[in-house]
């Protein structure tokens, strides 16, 4: 049986995802190389997930009277917002993890494919799960 998916289940199933990701990325890390890459690795997985869950806040915390104006203004400050939120958590992420960059910056690549992931699981066609 197949049941449909909103938009905003979709952006949690992509925050979930990204949440593992980093989790598991850090792990990796924390094992082959120690404590300070693995927190890098962490930080670099909080660069791609808080943007995206703010994305998601924004866009799918919506009023039932809003007018098709209102989503789509919504859809570009949550746009602007997330570039904004990762160009400065990049930014901090340089300064801080200088030394462990190549970690934060591999945890941050893999969690982008979460997005690659969710949409393989519910498919590209639309937005109905599979059982």
């Amino acid at each position: 049986m197949r049941k449909a998916l909103s938009g905003a289940d979709l952006a949690k199933g992509v925050c979930l995802a990204q949440l593992a990701i980093a989790g598991t990325v850090a792990l990796v890390a924390a094992l082959v190389w120690g404590r300070p890459q693995a927190i890098a690795a962490l930080y670099g997985g909080a660069v791609a997930l808080v943007p995206t869950a703010y994305f998601a806040l924004r866009v799918f915390r919506r009023r039932a009277d809003e007018t098709p104006d209102e989503i789509v203004g919504a859809i570009f400050r949550g746009e602007i917002g997330k570039f904004a939120l990762t160009a400065v958590m990049f930014g901090l992420g340089v300064k801080v993890f200088a030394a462990q960059f190549p970690a934060l910056l591999a945890a941050y690549t893999a969690c982008l494919l979460a997005y690659w992931i969710v949409m393989a699981r519910v498919g590209f066609g639309g937005t109905d799960a599979t059982g």
